[in-house]
């Protein structure tokens, strides 16, 4: 499972190329595991290119507001993102919680909104460095798996990104990313809804470290943000993972 986002990137015009190349460099089966995430702008006529061109490419937004019928003013609700053609919705993206101030409170409602809407949920955790160098990292984790816990999610994938990696270049040591991923695989164990769910990666992954990740033991797929945007380096990215 490789999950594209574009995060507050992208045009329309590299939307047409990437999907072009894209499309032309993966089989039906490896498409099927491609999640692509772009703008909510630009959700729409991703739909339609996937469509026109017969691709597998499953569609998915970087967010959604969890208001059904209030009316919001710029809100993007989930039977909205559904009416777009997206399956898949990312919740909790570190992003989102250090400059939007995203609660735990706030992010609980867009899980149980997401899930209302039969959509599946890409859930994002992480630890800043100041709690990784204070021994922190899964106090924090356990914090955020919590609301998950909580939710009324059922249909969801977690994506472990230390904060302090994304965007940043560095990469987590691979002892680091393979203990941390079992501990969040045992810590869903003690869910009553989930003995097992897929754990992805994320935080400046690129062509050059995505197949030694993804060959990790506990590594289920990745989630990669800046790479994506260059459709060369994400097929490379594609073509050296998806057949491993």
């Amino acid at each position: 499972m490789l999950v594209a986002n574009w995060k507050m990137n992208g045009s329309k015009s590299l939307l047409l190329e990437w999907i072009e190349v894209i499309g032309s460099s993966l089989s039906g089966d490896e498409e099927q595991n491609l999640i692509f995430c772009p703008p909510v702008c630009y959700l729409s006529i991703a739909h339609d290119l996937i469509n026109k061109r017969n691709l597998n490419i499953k569609l998915g937004a970087q967010d959604l507001d969890p208001n059904l019928e209030t009316s919001l003013t710029g809100g993007t609700n989930g039977s909205m993102l559904r009416d777009l053609g997206c399956k898949y919705v990312i919740i909790g993206h570190s992003e989102r919680r250090i400059f939007y101030k995203e609660d735990d409170k706030l992010i609980l409602s867009k899980l149980n909104s997401a899930s209302s809407e039969n959509l599946d949920i890409i859930y994002c955790i992480g630890e800043t460095q100041k709690e990784k160098e204070t021994g922190q990292t899964f106090l924090s984790l356990k914090r955020q798996l919590d609301v998950l816990a909580e939710s009324n999610a059922r249909n969801y994938s977690i994506a472990y990104e230390p904060v302090w990696a994304i965007g940043s270049g560095q990469v987590a040591e691979f002892t680091y990313i393979e203990e941390i991923h079992s501990k969040i695989k045992e810590e869903v164990k003690t869910f009553k809804t989930r003995e097992s769910v897929q754990i992805l990666y994320g935080g400046s992954v690129d062509s050059d470290s995505a197949l030694a990740i993804l060959s990790l033991d506990k590594v289920d797929g990745l989630l990669i943000g800046g790479a994506s945007l260059n459709q060369k380096e994400f097929s490379q990215i594609l073509l050296k993972t998806l057949n491993k």
